[in-house]
């Protein structure tokens, strides 16, 4: 447990978004899971953007939502259904990106929390258009002379 510890810990996300990002395009060969590629090349985009850390937490939510459908699309289309001839080599990549994708997940919370961030989810007052915390105010008092 201490190696893969110590693994996760050593790993940089742009290295691991590059290696799947390669096995994504080996693995498309054949049959494949097609929501990786545009997952990885978004999280691509979303380690590079530092002008906020929404991107990057969105990343990190679908990684995690692509290894329940790496799950399904695995007992799916097992055995090589369609009879295609690459299909065991496609199998093979995208079965080295799904065991990688925890470590990628790790790793993209670990460079969150390095920008100051978290995976949660904040509340409604940071919310695009809501109003702030204690944004009500009053905008006649009845008692105000002002408007009388």
């Amino acid at each position: 447990m201490d190696i893969a510890r110590q693994l996760i810990q050593q790993s940089n996300l742009a290295s691991l978004l590059g290696l799947h990002l390669s096995l994504s395009l080996f693995g498309s060969i054949a049959t494949n899971p097609t929501y990786n590629l545009p997952i990885f090349f978004f999280g691509t985009w979303a380690y590079n953007y530092r002008d906020s850390n929404s991107p990057l937490k969105t990343f990190t939510l679908i990684l995690g939502l692509s290894v329940l459908l790496d799950l399904i699309w695995f007992y799916l289309h097992s055995g090589n259904p369609q009879g295609e001839s690459g299909y065991k080599f496609a199998i093979f990549f995208n079965t080295i990106s799904f065991i990688f994708k925890p470590i990628s997940i790790y790793a993209s919370m670990a460079n969150l929390q390095e920008r100051g961030d978290s995976i949660s989810a904040g509340n409604w007052t940071e919310a695009p258009g809501a109003f702030p915390a204690g944004g009500y105010q009053n905008v006649r008092d009845g008692d105000n002379t002002d408007f009388a």
